[in-house]
């Protein structure tokens, strides 16, 4: 088991909670808490997903139907790749449970990486709402503007959430930071074998976070839905003493203009598993074989479909 982990033991729970209604046999995913990655309403926007976007329940009863309404739908990966095309808004709750069925691996990945996409890019579009805003605070503070209360009342919270202390703002804007797509994508075909892992789909669990007690004895820490694990892992990276280094080089790179890529920050992760090193090599090589370092760029699309389905 890795220590991705590590942080997971210390994790600081959220201010999060997904809410899965059901809607004539389909789901809702509803964010609160913080600010959705997408409006939830049916409305027009500039965006070059399919407005009538619709997954239905017999879409993700498999994930060959999956991978068949995903292409019905103009979602392909070398279309998104660069920022070249929007990255539909479609967040599963679950990755299909019969992926492993898939006839090739090429499926496979594919499938794996058109339903994670759309997530890891929701976080961290959270994320980066975040970082404006206390970049503007920061601003303001710099030139002796006034600063509102209810800015100050965020800014404390925000500190607490990422276990920063009070007034330490240059510490808090190392922390409140994305990671790159490419990187989390790597870790997460790695941590569960592209999906295919029964142990993993069963607990959602895809950064192979542990804790000290579960509920099946695996010590495999259980998430309702992929968004919480994919929230819970970028939050591991961002507040864990153990990603101090990860923190320290993708500052370096914006201070320099550049902007974060995982192949650049993957050799700061030495710690997050066992295997140190050559866990660090291996996510590096899944990186350059699989060219994840292009969806780096990807942008997560603002026409939410009408429906959100959970794979289960």
């Amino acid at each position: 088991m890795t220590a991705g982990s590590i942080g997971s033991r210390t994790f600081t729970a959220f201010c999060f909670a997904a809410v899965l209604g059901a809607v004539g046999g389909l789901y809702w995913m509803v964010l609160h808490g913080a600010v959705p990655p997408v409006k939830v309403a049916s409305q027009a926007a500039a965006s070059s997903v399919n407005e009538a976007a619709i997954l239905s329940g017999e879409d993700v009863a498999s994930a060959a139907r999956l991978d068949r309404a995903l292409d019905r739908l103009g979602y392909r990966l070398d279309s998104v790749a660069n920022g070249g095309a929007d990255v539909p808004p479609l967040f599963l709750a679950h990755i299909p449970g019969d992926i492993d069925d898939l006839p090739d691996t090429d499926t496979k990945k594919t499938v794996f990486l058109r339903v994670m996409l759309p997530l890891v890019l929701a976080v961290d579009e959270e994320i980066a709402a975040e970082r404006s805003r206390l970049l503007d605070i920061m601003n303001r503070k710099a030139n002796r503007l006034h600063v509102p209360a209810s800015d100050q009342i965020w800014l404390e919270g925000l500190a607490r959430r990422y276990d920063v202390e009070s007034g330490n703002l240059r510490k808090l804007l190392a922390r409140v930071d994305v990671v790159p797509a490419s990187l989390a994508l790597a870790q997460s075909a790695e941590e569960s074998g592209w999906g295919t892992s029964k142990l993993v789909r069963r607990s959602q669990n895809l950064f192979g976070h542990t804790v000290e007690l579960s509920a099946d004895s695996t010590g495999m820490r259980n998430f309702s839905t992929l968004y919480e694990a994919v929230r819970a892992y970028v939050h591991n990276l961002n507040t864990h003493k153990a990603y101090e280094d990860l923190r320290r080089a993708r500052a370096s790179l914006r201070a320099h203009g550049a902007q974060p890529d995982g192949y650049s920050l993957v050799s700061a992760l030495s710690s997050y598993s066992e295997r140190g090193d050559a866990y660090v090599s291996t996510i590096r090589a899944l990186i350059r074989r699989n060219d994840l370092v292009r969806y780096d760029q990807a942008r997560l699309g603002r026409a939410l479909p009408s429906r959100l389905a959970s794979a289960s």
